[in-house]
């Protein structure tokens, strides 16, 4: 019903995968695998609605999301139906991405040089985040087995306590590891969190892209007496590869809360108002995109199955994290016992195109790992493994 498997050309379409590559990478015949969208078309319900909002002809102001109820009704279906989340629309706010909306409940809820824990590896802009509102970082570093992450809840505790920490924001599922974080270890976070008065801020931007056999569970639904004290944060531009309509929400029961953020937003270069093509995009997303989501998640899967048996067979020294979620895979080559800058230039004089230990927070010299986005047609994933052997080689 779907297929995958054809390619579009997205050089010369402004991509930052395709196009930014080449100011990123030296080699002019670079395979794009790095950031986090997808090469397959968006379900053709999204693409007709965007046709049919273009031949309206004028792109004046769209009416605030929050007056919408077509809008509120579909986020609310959509988190009701894959999630057995039941929310309210005052329990809704809107942003034009993720990272500006975490950027408001920090201000919110924290001031500057408060401290806010994170757990490595994490996701680059979170630092990035911390470092323009002028807040500390606190590193709590996740525990890797053989198998992929788990949680250091001692540690996670201890940080708290000796920093005086005041927010944690928490990434469910988790990126780049690929963890689903389990309900039991969601709640041992949570209890902890609740016992030194800690906000949460819950990245859960991957969390309709989960893999079978593991099950995805928001924070604030299966820790209620804590709800007011986190935020949920989720976006339509991960799962149905829309990350240039620009568009985001987030939910807490703390309506005092949004409020706040609400005024900080207004204050800000980014108002609640989303583009002309937003709203469309996620109505029809979340109206009728349930057959796509289940067929990529399932081609994706596929190319996972056929990474991991290919880089067990061809580079056995090298150890891939479970994908439990998303469609990164996170591989470790801490055995070429070289730095990350050679690495890099092996990996770009192979024409593979991936990011590195130290876009995760990674720094001991000694560790070494690859985030290799497989959200591509066959053809591409096998062409990147192949240079992916011939790098490390």
């Amino acid at each position: 019903m779907y297929d995958f498997d054809s390619k579009i050309d997205r050089h010369n379409t402004n991509s930052v995968k395709w196009s930014g590559a080449q100011d990123r990478y030296k080699n002019p015949d670079i395979l794009p695998m790095w950031v986090a969208d997808m090469d397959f078309a968006s379900p053709k319900e999204v693409i007709e609605s965007l046709k049919n909002t273009a031949t309206n002809e004028i792109f004046g102001y769209s009416l605030p999301p929050t007056w919408n109820k077509e809008l509120l009704k579909s986020v609310r279906l959509w988190i009701k139906r894959r999630n057995e989340w039941d929310i309210s629309f005052e329990q809704l706010g809107f942003s034009s991405g993720v990272i500006p909306a975490l950027s408001f409940a920090i201000k919110a809820t924290t001031a500057e040089n408060d401290a806010i824990i994170l757990q490595s590896p994490y996701y680059g802009h979170f630092k990035t985040l911390l470092d323009d509102t002028h807040r500390k970082l606190i590193n709590n570093p996740l525990i890797q087995n053989e198998y992929g992450y788990e949680l250091d809840l001692d540690d996670f505790e201890q940080k708290i306590v000796d920093n005086n920490v005041k927010a944690f924001i928490l990434c469910n599922p988790h990126n780049p590891t690929g963890r689903v974080w389990s309900e039991n270890e969601l709640i041992s976070l949570a209890k902890i969190c609740e016992k030194h008065d800690v906000w949460i801020l819950s990245d859960d931007i991957h969390s309709d892209l989960i893999m079978p056999g593991y099950n995805y569970q928001p924070l604030a639904k299966i820790f209620k007496q804590y709800a007011d004290h986190i935020i949920t944060f989720k976006s339509v531009s991960k799962t149905f590869n829309l990350a240039g309509i620009q568009s985001a929400y987030y939910i807490s029961e703390n309506l005092e809360l949004l409020e706040k953020m609400k005024k900080i937003r207004d204050e800000s270069f980014n108002p609640e108002l989303l583009n002309s093509f937003a709203t469309p995009a996620i109505i029809s997303a979340y109206s009728f995109g349930d057959s796509w989501l289940k067929s990529v998640i399932k081609y994706i899967e596929s190319n996972y199955n056929f990474a991991d048996n290919f880089i067990h067979t061809e580079l056995p020294k090298a150890k891939v994290a479970n994908l439990e979620a998303t469609y990164l895979v996170w591989i470790d080559v801490s055995y070429l016992n070289i730095s990350e800058e050679q690495l890099l230039k092996h990996l770009d004089d192979a024409g593979l195109g991936v990011e590195t230990s130290s876009e995760f927070g990674l720094t001991d010299p000694h560790k070494l790992f690859i985030r290799m986005n497989i959200a591509t047609q066959r053809e591409n994933v096998e062409l990147g493994l192949k240079r992916l052997k011939e790098a490390l080689s």
